[in-house]
């Protein structure tokens, strides 16, 4: 298939590599070796068809006819149209479509923004169907995964590594060199098998054998296994195990149905009749695209105010005990760790913005080592930017160690030709969704940690703790400014849930950002609504990618103020708000609703703390003298918790942000519980940050350098 230059700058812009198919140059995509494959045929919205093919095909390889593709197809349209915005300076980026002078770029357009309409409404209508779960297998992703190699990691060990095509299009294993020594790996699969390697392709027949080397300097090679491809039988062989040992390669969804009915579930939400309900009511259980389960049982979830109980409760999760005070007053990495009480775990997520190699880290890697050596299941989701050599280094090796430890390590990528802020995005876009999920075996015994701490010792230690013992582990310095060895004492919040039907949900929808699109993060979405019944639980989880769902979470919060009538409460440090939420507080403080916030305007000690400062006083500047406004003012420490509470009914937990990034550039979530005896168990938190807190004036000195900077719409939408 070929495109004209013309067209082809307007369409693939930020394109799906699944939605590209075998228009992908070969090597990029498992459709340029099989293009064989139904998959690779049905390209209803890909970036070499006509806006006529668009505008009469269905995506997915069924009828269409469900309410759940229905609504993800739209999705995906509307992703379309961002991708050629992005490509074109189109839309948001401020040129009109039409002013594209191609006829084919305008009925591709056209054509999508028909399968994007219903996106114009901000809540969907409840679908045909009644409430429970549903399994989605449609193939429309590009599915990338990372296998670390490491001659000198476990290297008579036996091991075996599961890649996931569910829902997947197109399969890419990237073999990674980990280690100081060259690799040599041979062996035969059950199907056919694409390889490319130092920028050569080659296609392996079922059962043939096969050899490749993977040098030191050769960083990664890439298989590409067809979709009849469920294992091969390798053998990884070096200088440390001449002989080889096995390595097993298996396509997960057909090893383990349990991970894959987990991986392929959504849920179906009974929305209550409307008619007679609270606005803030109505608002909670509606069903919008922003990414949401439906309302889930609470349990009796447990508030972790206090650093070492936020960190022990990890630890607990994981260990079955928590550690003593003494554990944290020597802060030695390597204390004896009594796993006779651990859990048996089938499964264990954890999503950080960071994950450190510092005492944190170190406890929690060793922590998920023995688990992983059980054969438990890891994800691990981080963000690249922020990964330094020690935070790679332990991660890797635990990763080579133990190939059922899977780690994705996020970077956005901007299409190439984007606009300017686009391409400068790309270095500060990160994944910002935090949350332990440990599922166990046994009753009782599984958890969900959900708010705003990373692992990172900033969150559990006053001052950086000595570690020149460890020469693989940070020694932080006191930094401010944008260095990634910083180190501030932050004050954070989390919320644990032991509910097993809840954690197995929140675990659930984290898989659909495990399981998003390779090349775009595109995520499918979570839940649809269905009409009648009484909802069975008073809790909400989201999860949110602002760039490719079209700001929801902005929409949502923008839903949620609206709402107040009487109070609205704020824990946050960080009050950069995007113009729609500024509005909704201008619209909240004319109602006469009382807005109070407890933030942290002095933001010295965090990366960029003196920009973020003069951000905060622009905000007192502009709100000082209508919100009451306070100052988190415990010593030397950052408050760094996100809570949202309104007229005591509805409390928000999360990773959100008062700004612009979380809204428009980072990955989010968070749980929002609609429950009056909830916000009466969460005052008394708010209580506190109230007491460690002093009143704020609207009296604050702004430069004019900051003043002038933060006058350009993007550069305040970067922060």
């Amino acid at each position: 298939m070929t495109v004209g230059p013309a067209v082809a700058k307007a369409l693939l812009g930020l394109a799906l590599a699944a939605l590209a198919g075998c228009a992908g140059m070969p090597g990029h995509s498992a459709c340029a070796f099989f293009p064989g494959d139904e998959a690779c045929g049905d390209l209803p919205v890909s970036a070499d068809s006509t806006g006529a093919e668009i505008a009469t095909a269905h995506y997915f390889a069924s009828d269409g006819d469900s309410a759940y593709e229905k609504q993800f197809q739209a999705l995906l349209a509307q992703s379309r149209v961002d991708a050629l915005d992005r490509a074109n300076g189109t839309g948001r980026f401020g040129r009109d479509w039409r002013d594209v002078q191609n006829s084919g770029f305008h009925a591709t357009y056209e054509a999508l923004q028909r399968l994007a309409k219903p996106l114009d409404n901000t809540e969907l209508a409840p679908a045909h169907g009644k409430p429970g779960e549903g399994h989605f297998t449609g193939r429309w992703r590009m599915s990338r995964q990372t296998l670390y190699l490491d001659a000198a990691a476990r290297p008579s060990a036996p091991k075996t590594f599961s890649f996931s095509g569910l829902q997947a299009r197109s399969v890419e294993i990237v073999l990674r060199q980990a280690g100081q020594q060259p690799v040599d790996i041979s062996g035969t699969c059950d199907g056919v098998l694409a390889i490319r390697a130092s920028d050569r392709s080659t296609t392996v027949a079922r059962a043939s054998p096969f050899h490749l080397n993977l040098p030191v300097a050769e960083t990664s090679v890439s298989l590409f296994p067809d979709q009849a491809l469920s294992r091969c039988d390798l053998r990884i062989g070096s200088t440390l195990a001449p002989a080889g040992v096995p390595l097993t390669l298996l396509r997960e969804e057909t090893a383990d149905p349990w991970i894959a009915a987990l991986d392929s579930r959504y849920d179906r939400c009974p929305v209550p009749n409307p008619a007679g309900m609270e606005e803030l009511d109505r608002v909670f259980y509606a069903s919008r695209w922003l990414s949401q389960t439906c309302a889930l049982p609470l349990g009796s979830p447990t508030l972790l105010r206090k650093s070492r109980d936020g960190f022990n409760a990890k630890v607990e999760a994981l260990l079955g005990r928590t550690l003593p005070d003494s554990a944290f007053d020597k802060a030695d990495p390597e204390l004896p760790l009594d796993f006779s009480n651990a859990p048996n775990l089938r499964l264990i997520y954890l999503s950080s913005l960071e994950f450190k190699a510092d005492f944190s880290g170190r406890v929690m890697e060793r922590l998920i080592r023995h688990h992983a050596a059980l054969g438990t299941k890891v994800r691990i989701l981080v963000t690249d930017v922020l990964e330094r050599e020690k935070d790679d280094a332990m991660l890797h090796r635990l990763a080579s160690e133990f190939p059922n430890v899977e780690l994705q390590e996020y970077r956005w990528q901007a299409d190439h030709g984007a606009p300017f802020d686009e391409q400068i995005s790309q270095l500060h876009k990160t994944h910002h969704i935090k949350m332990l999920a440990t599922l166990a075996q046994e009753p009782g015994r599984s958890r969900v940690i959900i708010g705003g701490r990373n692992i990172h010792d900033g969150f559990l230690f006053h001052k950086p703790v000595d570690l020149t013992r460890y020469p693989d582990l940070e020694q932080y310095g006191k930094t401010d400014g944008f260095s990634l060895n910083y180190y501030s004492n932050w004050s954070d919040f989390d919320i644990e849930i032991a509910d097993q039907a809840t954690a197995e949900t929140l675990a659930a929808h984290l898989s659909t950002i495990w399981l998003r699109d390779a090349d775009t993060n595109l995520s499918r979405p979570f839940s649809i609504p269905v009409p009648g019944g009484s909802p069975r639980g008073v809790a909400r989880h989201f999860i949110s990618v602002p760039y490719e769902d079209g700001h929801a979470l902005e929409a949502y919060f923008v839903e949620l103020i609206d709402t107040a009538e009487h109070r609205i409460q704020i824990v946050n440090p960080y009050l950069n708000l995007t113009p729609a939420i500024a509005r909704a507080f201008d619209r909240a403080l004319a109602r006469g609703v009382k807005i109070d916030v407890v933030g942290r305007i002095d933001l010295k000690g965090d990366i960029g703390g003196r920009f973020l400062t003069a951000l905060n006083k622009l905000f007192v500047e502009k709100y000082g003298d209508r919100i009451n406004i306070r100052e988190f003012k415990a010593p030397d420490v950052v408050l760094h918790s996100k809570i949202m509470m309104i007229d005591e009914r509805l409390v928000a937990i999360s990773s959100v942000n008062l700004n612009n990034r979380s809204f428009f550039h980072d990955s989010e979530n968070g749980m929002v519980v609609l429950d009056p005896a909830f916000y009466r168990s969460m005052k008394p938190v708010y209580d506190d940050y109230l007491a460690h807190s002093r009143p704020v004036t609207a009296n604050v000195t702004i430069g004019w350098a900051y003043r002038l900077l933060f006058s350009d719409t993007w550069v305040r939408q970067a922060f």
